[in-house]
């Protein structure tokens, strides 16, 4: 028979790229599809992204994870908007300490609204605790540094999860960028299928100088 993963699970990372502390398995790969439909007001432009993304779990706490993301917006075309590679560690077990601690390092490469390109490194601390079986909050903090010209960025992401039944899993994610004064709250929704087959759906709303909408629907498969 086949049976949907514990609910206690909470290994995926959000919607909008808040990390969790939980890594793959060794040997472990993660296949990833996301699909987003955005409005920016200024201009007036609708958008449609698509992104596809590998884990590779290289030890039983250490991962990798690349990915690339493609946009289409009205009257611009179609661009490579932004890619990364990030590796991940965690220490200890889950539940060793009062909270999980991992770090995490990313190179990132995106394309700006004015078609200018930059590069940034983005080392970042992830913090975990569990409140019984089904409540978790994590939280993100990076400093993304430009490897061209300009000033660091300090990003704050918390996220929350509440596994409401082993199938469905309610939560969400609220990021800030200090130095943009931007940032973001994306409630969204997990549902946990058999054979290690997730399928996340929520949506993003732009919080200050971010002006940035979008829905967006990933599906993640385990191999």
């Amino acid at each position: 028979m086949l049976n949907a993963p514990p609910a206690s699970a909470h290994r995926d990372d959000y919607l909008d790229e808040t990390l969790v502390y939980l890594t793959l398995e060794q040997g472990e790969l993660e296949a990833e599809y996301w699909l987003d439909f955005g409005f920016r007001p200024t201009p007036a432009k609708d958008f449609v992204r698509h992104n596809v993304a590998l884990e590779w779990g290289i030890s039983d706490r250490w991962m990798i994870d690349s990915r690339a993301s493609i946009e289409s917006e009205d009257g611009d075309g179609t661009n490579l908007e932004s890619a990364r590679v990030e590796s991940r560690y965690r220490f200890l077990d889950e539940g060793d300490l009062p909270v999980d601690i991992a770090i995490s390092g990313e190179v990132n490469w995106s394309r700006e609204q004015d078609g200018s390109t930059t590069f940034a490194l983005e080392p970042r601390v992830i913090l975990s605790r569990d409140f019984g079986e089904k409540l978790n909050f994590t939280l993100n903090l990076s400093d993304e540094i430009p490897l061209q010209s300009g000033s660091p960025a300090f990003l704050a992401a918390l996220g929350v999860r509440f596994n409401w039944t082993q199938l469905v899993r309610i939560g969400s994610e609220a990021q800030y960028d200090i130095r943009r004064h931007a940032g973001s709250i994306v409630p969204q929704l997990w549902f946990a299928f058999p054979r290690d087959i997730t399928l996340k759906v929520g949506y993003s709303i732009g919080v200050a100088r971010n002006e940035e909408d979008f829905a967006r629907a990933a599906l993640e498969v385990e191999f």
